[in-house]
């Protein structure tokens, strides 16, 4: 619905601060990892999506984006970014902004902490529409696996 909760949930907890109101009238710095886009008159959420092989990993030329594990989230390490914006030139969804305050690349870090620790990133929970979700490949087949299904069963009965 364009609600942007998520933007601003977001760029809340990235900047560690409750009181929004408080934050803006004292000039905290806040930007979002998540950006709500105008797609043909639909708002719709874009993020990192993580990409297998990311093309922002491979393109750093100071290994300013990491990952801790294979297929786990790609988060940068700002001490080590020199700020050539390559990233932000290669990311196939214009996931990763320059930062101009901080001198380093943002991007989505699927609230690593909190996934670790079981619980839905900050943009998820702030949704009131549940228009985000992490999800794991696996789980994605098998939610389109099971709405074929549904589908079939429909037609099937209509048929009848």
């Amino acid at each position: 619905m364009g609600c942007r909760a998520c933007e601003t949930a977001c760029a809340r907890a990235h900047a560690g601060v409750e009181d929004i109101e408080k934050a803006l009238l004292e000039g905290v710095h806040m930007r979002p990892r998540v950006h709500v886009v105008d797609a043909e008159g639909h708002p719709v959420p874009v993020q990192c999506q993580q990409c297998e092989n990311a093309p922002c990993m491979a393109v750093c030329p100071s290994d300013a984006l990491q990952r801790d594990e294979e297929g786990g989230p790609v988060y940068t390490v700002p001490d080590k970014c020199v700020g050539c914006k390559l990233c932000v030139m290669v990311c196939p969804f214009g996931a990763i902004t320059w930062d101009e305050p901080t001198g380093c690349v943002i991007k989505c870090d699927v609230c690593r902490d909190l996934v670790e620790a079981g619980e839905a990133p900050f943009c998820v929970a702030a949704c009131p529409t549940d228009a985000l979700a992490v999800a794991q490949p696996d789980e994605l087949s098998a939610q389109k696996r099971r709405g074929a299904a549904v589908q079939t069963v429909h037609v099937v009965q209509a048929a009848d």
